[in-house]
């Protein structure tokens, strides 16, 4: 009696299987951070083989990097008029979750601070706030001391989004949206202001 080989399972394209392992590696590092997730683990939610992860991603790292971007969408809050952009970019801090981009920001901004004792996490995450928040008014604010203002701001509105969306601080989520707006949104309006 012969035995006919098994059909062996028809490989995919690079591009399917690349977007597989993102968006599982996406939603574990997502749920429970860097160093609770390892390679096995994403190539098990994405139904391949580990050593597809490490020849896509280059490493662990890498991907973790690579999947958890923070896509802040202020840039229309930080091209607004410099009179009361303060509260403007407050609530738009505080209010992110109401969106999908926004929550997956969030998402991903937790899983940065939580892994920030890494260089290259540390280094990606100090860049993407002065990409979003320093630089641009780096550009707009007049005065001797604009670059130290425009990254007081930065630092501000990064304890913000650490304290609301990643340590979920009580009392501030208690205080509401209102509150933290007029009296947060007025503190970073005295760096703004020249």
């Amino acid at each position: 009696m012969s035995t006919r080989p098994s059909a062996a399972k028809p490989r995919q394209p690079a591009a399917v299987t690349r977007s597989a392992i993102f968006d599982a590696a996406r939603e574990l590092f997502g749920e429970a951070g860097f160093d609770a997730v390892g390679i096995r683990a994403v190539a098990a939610r994405a139904g391949v083989d580990a050593a597809l992860v490490i020849r896509h991603f280059g490493s662990k790292e890498r991907l973790f990097l690579e999947t958890m971007t923070v896509d802040l969408p202020a840039i229309q809050v930080m091209q607004g008029p410099l009179d009361g952009m303060g509260r403007a970019i407050v609530e738009h801090v505080v209010c992110l979750p109401s969106t999908r981009t926004g929550a997956l920001a969030v998402t991903a901004l937790a899983a940065l601070f939580r892994a920030s004792d890494r260089d290259e996490v540390r280094r990606n995450l100090r860049a993407t706030i002065d990409e979003v928040f320093a630089r641009p008014l780096v550009r707009r604010l007049t005065g001797g001391d604009a670059e130290v203002r425009a990254h007081l701001v930065a630092a501000q509105l990064g304890g913000l989004l650490t304290s609301v969306h990643v340590v979920r601080d009580p009392v501030l989520l208690a205080a509401g949206p209102q509150v933290l707006v007029a009296r947060y949104g007025d503190a970073v309006q005295r760096l703004i202001d020249p």
